[in-house]
C-alpha cells in the first residue's frame, strides 16, 4: 500500500520497482481519476446491500456493480454534449419515476417499513432492492462522479461515504468493521491522486491542511452519529404508513378467520397493531369515544404483563338500570332535594352544589362490523344500554370493570347492534367546576349523607335510586383499588411520588402522571423490542422511553397505583374518520386498536386518561398533520425535492445562459453609447474569467492583442467603437452597434468553445 501512495504522489516507489509494480504506476496513472470513485460507489451500494441481505457478495452487488459502470461511462459522454445538463436532469426524472413505479408496485407501507427498520419488520422481497440500487446506486454515481471528475471536493465525496455508516447506525444492523476501513482508505487514495493532480495543476484540490480537517470531521461525525442517533435493539420505523395502506382494505372470505375474544393476558392491541391492516367495524355516530372491549386488573412484573384474573366473565344482566341513574343531571337535582330537607347540606359539602344546572343527554352508536365475529360488544365508558336485538343474543351483561358480552360464543360476523351512553365531556365539565376538588373520603362520605337523607324521605324516589347508583360506583371503586393492589418498586414509587408532591386531589394527580409522558421525551414505536431480559416496565419508563400503547398504559397505571388512585388497564379501539371524513361516519381497523388507563376520580368517576405519545386520537398533534405522514406523502415530498434539487442544479448549469439572457436585455433599453461600453466590459470580464487574468487594468489594445492569442478573431470592431466612445466623445451608429454585439457573440463563442477543450484535456 506504501508503494501504492509513493506512486499516487510521483513515483517515489523503489528504484528496484518489479515490472507489476510498474504496471500498477501505468494502470493509476491512466485510469486512477476514474477507477477509485467508481471502486467508492460500489463499495457504498454493497454496504447499503449488506444492511438488507447481510451478504456481500451477490446477485444484487453484481447489478449495482453494472449501474455503476453505466453511470460512469454515461455521465463521461454527457460532460461531452452541448446540453449535457438538460439531458442528466431529464434521466433524474425518470429515475425517480421509475423508482415510484417499483415503490408502488411493491407496497409504500412495506417498503417504507422495510427500509426503516433494515429488513427487520418486513421480509426483504426482490423489488425492495431492485428499487434501493436503482435509486441510491444513481444518487450515489451521480454525486461521486461530480465531485471527482468535474470539481474535486473531499469534504463532499466524505460525506457522501457517511450515509451507509449512519443508516447502519440508524436501523441497527451492525456492518462489518471492514466497510468503514475500506471506504476511509479509498477516500484517503483519492485525496492523494487528486492532491497530485491539483500539484501538476491539473485540478482543484484542497491542501494538506484541509485533509486534516476532513478526516478530523469524519471521525467526530462517526462519534456523533453513533451517540446521537437512536439505538434500539429493533429500529423504530414509520407506523403512520399504516394507517394510508388501511384505505384499501376490503371485506372478503378470507378475513373471517379473525375474530374478537377475551383472553387471560394483555397484548390483544399490539398483536392487532403488528399485524395485516384490516376494517373491523363501521361506526355511525355524532363523535367518536373509546370503545373498550377488555379490562386486565394484576400485573404480572416478571413478564411485563396484565392478567384479567377470572377467565369466565361474570357480570349482570340488569346493568341498564343503574347504568342510566349514572347522570350528574340527575345527580345535582338529588343533591338539591338533600338540601331541601337538610340546609346545611351544601355548607358541609360545597363540592354537592357544583352540580346543580348540569345538563346531560345520551348519544349513541350503530356499530356494523364487516366480517368480524366478536364474543365482546363495544362498550364506550360510561354505557347505558347495548340493543343486540338484530344479532340472535338474548341478553346482554356488564362486569363492574365496565366489559358488555351476550349469551352468544360469538357474536355473527355482520351483526350489527346500537350502543347508548353519556358523554365523558361533562366530566372535564365538572372539573373545571372544582366539583371535583374533594377527597375521595369526602365524596364517599357526602354520597352516604346524600343516600341516608332521601333513603329515610322516600326510598322508592329517582334521586335516592341515583345516590345510591353513584355510591355503589364508588364503593366498587375502592374494593377495586384493594382487591387489585399491585406492589410497584421503589424506583417507579419513588417518580409517583416526585410527579404527585403537593397535589391534592384525584385529577390533578392522574393529569400529572399523564403529562411526564408528554414532556419527557417518550417515543411511540411499535417496531421496538428493549434488550433482552429488559422488557420491563421500569427500563421503558427510565432508559429507552420508546414503546407502544400497551407500554404506556402500563407504565401510567403503575405509576397511579403508586399514587394511591383507583386505576384499571383496559384495551380496545378508537374510531377514526378515514382518509375523506363523512359526517357522523367513523372507522375501527387494527390500527385502531388501543391500551389506555381508567381512573376513578372523586366527584367525576370513572375516567380515561391517554399517556400514549403520540395520542392515537391525534391528541398529541393534529389529526391532519399526522395523515400527512402517511407513505405515499413521503414519497412523493421526497419525488418534489428531488425534482426541486434537480431544478436547482439545472438553473446553476445553465447560469451563465440565463446571465447571458438578462444581459441582452439591459443592451435593448442601452443607447448606442451605453450598449458598446456594456459589450467591451462583458467581454473583459468574461476573457478575465477564462484566462484567469486580471483584466481590470488594462488597456483596450491589451484586451484586444490577448482576445486574438486566445481566439485568432480580431476584436477591433468592438474596441474601435469603445475607443470613439470614451476617448473621442462621437455617438455610435446602430450599424456600427451591431457590427460591435456581432464581434462580442462570436469571441465569446469562441472563449467558451476553447475554455470546454482545455477542460476536456
Amino acid at each position: 500500500m506504501a508503494d501504492i501512495f509513493g506512486t499516487l504522489y510521483g513515483g517515489f516507489a523503489s528504484p528496484k520497482e518489479t515490472k507489476g509494480e510498474a504496471r500498477l504506476d501505468a494502470f493509476i496513472k491512466k485510469f486512477g481519476g476514474i477507477f477509485f470513485p467508481f471502486l467508492l460507489c460500489l463499495t457504498l451500494m454493497s454496504a447499503g446491500l449488506y444492511i438488507f441481505t447481510e451478504n456481500v457478495i451477490d446477485i444484487f452487488t453484481i447489478i449495482a456493480a453494472a449501474e455503476a459502470a453505466g453511470c460512469f461511462a454515461l455521465f463521461g459522454r454527457l460532460r461531452k454534449l452541448k446540453h449535457g445538463g438538460v439531458v442528466y436532469f431529464a434521466m433524474l426524472v425518470a429515475v425517480m419515476i421509475i423508482f415510484n413505479f417499483l415503490i408502488m408496485l411493491s407496497g409504500p407501507r412495506e417498503f417504507v417499513e422495510w427500509f426503516f427498520s433494515g429488513g427487520q419488520s418486513v421480509d426483504t422481497r426482490p423489488v425492495f432492492l431492485i428499487a434501493f440500487i436503482w435509486f441510491f446506486g444513481f444518487f450515489f454515481c451521480s454525486v461521486i462522479y461530480y465531485f471527482t471528475q468535474v470539481i474535486y471536493r473531499s469534504a463532499a465525496v466524505v460525506l457522501i461515504s457517511l450515509i451507509p455508516p449512519a443508516l447502519s447506525v440508524k436501523v441497527t444492523v451492525a456492518l462489518p468493521s471492514y466497510f468503514p476501513f475500506i471506504l476511509a482508505g479509498i477516500n484517503l487514495i483519492l485525496f492523494i491522486y487528486y492532491s497530485r493532480q491539483a500539484f501538476i495543476g491539473k485540478s482543484r484540490s484542497g491542501k494538506s491542511s484541509a485533509a486534516l480537517v476532513v478526516y478530523t470531521d469524519f471521525a467526530a461525525a462517526a462519534v456523533l452519529l453513533a451517540l446521537i442517533l437512536p439505538k434500539p435493539t429493533e429500529t423504530p420505523y414509520y407506523e403512520r404508513f399504516e394507517y394510508y395502506m388501511s384505505f384499501f382494505q376490503i371485506g372478503g372470505e378470507r378475513e373471517t378467520q379473525m375474530n374478537g375474544s377475551y383472553s387471560r393476558y394483555s397484548g390483544n392491541a399490539d398483536d392487532m397493531l403488528n399485524g395485516e391492516s384490516r376494517l373491523l367495524y363501521y361506526i355511525n355516530t355524532s363523535s367518536p369515544v373509546y370503545m373498550k372491549t377488555q379490562v386486565f386488573n394484576d400485573y404480572d412484573s416478571e413478564n411485563n404483563r396484565w392478567d384479567s384474573g377470572d377467565e369466565n366473565l361474570n357480570g349482570s344482566k340488569k346493568w341498564q338500570d343503574a347504568a342510566q341513574l349514572l347522570n350528574f343531571q340527575k345527580l345535582g337535582s338529588a343533591f338539591e332535594k338533600v338540601n331541601s330537607y337538610d340546609g346545611e347540606f351544601y355548607e358541609e359539602y360545597p363540592a354537592a352544589e357544583l352540580f346543580s344546572g348540569i345538563t346531560e343527554a345520551e348519544s349513541f352508536s350503530l356499530v356494523y362490523p364487516r366480517d368480524y365475529p366478536a364474543i365482546y360488544v363495544l362498550a364506550p365508558l360510561r354505557s347505558t344500554l347495548a340493543s343486540v336485538s338484530n344479532t340472535g343474543a338474548r341478553f346482554t351483561a356488564r362486569t363492574d370493570s365496565g366489559e358488555i358480552f351476550t349469551n352468544l360464543a360469538y357474536l355473527p360476523p355482520n351483526a350489527e347492534y346500537t350502543i347508548r351512553y353519556y358523554t365523558e365531556n361533562i366530566l372535564d365539565e365538572l372539573i373545571s367546576r372544582g366539583a371535583c376538588d374533594i377527597s375521595e373520603e369526602d365524596f364517599g362520605d357526602m354520597l352516604n349523607y346524600a343516600e341516608t337523607e332521601l333513603y329515610f324521605s322516600d326510598s322508592e324516589s329517582e334521586e335516592y335510586k341515583t345516590v345510591s347508583a353513584f355510591l355503589e360506583e364508588y364503593e366498587n371503586a375502592v374494593n377495586y383499588r384493594q382487591d387489585h393492589h399491585t406492589e410497584v418498586s421503589p424506583e417507579i414509587t419513588e417518580l409517583s411520588q416526585t410527579l404527585t408532591a403537593g397535589l391534592e386531589y384525584d385529577y390533578q394527580k392522574a393529569e400529572a402522571i399523564e403529562q411526564y409522558f408528554y414532556n419527557n421525551g417518550f417515543i411511540y414505536s411499535l417496531a421496538y423490542r428493549p434488550p433482552e431480559g429488559m422488557d420491563t416496565a421500569e427500563y421503558f419508563i427510565f432508559e429507552s422511553r420508546t414503546g407502544t400503547c400497551s407500554d404506556f398504559a402500563t407504565a401510567f397505571t403503575l405509576l397511579a397505583r403508586a399514587a394511591g388512585l383507583s386505576v384499571r388497564y383496559a384495551e380496545g379501539f378508537v374510531p377514526d374518520a378515514g382518509e375523506e371524513p363523512v359526517e357522523n361516519s367513523y372507522f375501527i381497523y387494527t390500527e385502531n386498536a388501543h391500551a389506555y388507563p381508567e381512573v376513578y376520580i372523586s366527584g367525576a368517576g370513572w375516567k380515561i386518561y391517554e399517556p400514549t405519545v403520540p395520542d392515537l386520537t391525534g391528541g398529541a398533534g393534529d389529526s391532519d398533520e399526522n395523515n400527512a405522514d402517511d407513505a405515499l406523502t413521503a414519497i412523493f415530498t421526497a419525488i418534489i425535492a428531488v425534482i426541486a434539487g434537480g431544478i436547482f442544479i439545472l438553473l446553476i448549469i445553465l447560469r451563465p445562459k440565463i446571465a447571458e439572457g438578462i444581459f441582452r436585455i439591459r443592451l435593448k433599453f442601452a443607447d448606442n453609447s451605453a450598449a458598446v461600453k456594456l459589450l467591451y466590459n462583458r467581454h473583459a470580464r468574461i476573457l478575465g474569467e477564462k484566462t484567469e487574468t486580471d483584466t481590470s487594468s488594462m488597456t483596450a489594445e491589451e484586451v484586444a492583442g490577448m482576445t486574438f492569442e486566445k481566439t485568432n478573431i480580431p476584436l477591433e470592431p468592438l474596441t474601435g467603437s469603445f475607443t470613439e466612445v470614451c476617448y473621442g466623445g462621437r455617438e455610435i451608429s446602430d450599424e456600427n452597434l451591431q457590427t460591435a454585439y456581432d464581434c462580442y457573440k462570436k469571441q465569446r463563442k469562441e472563449l467558451f468553445r476553447k475554455n470546454k477543450k482545455r477542460k476536456d484535456r
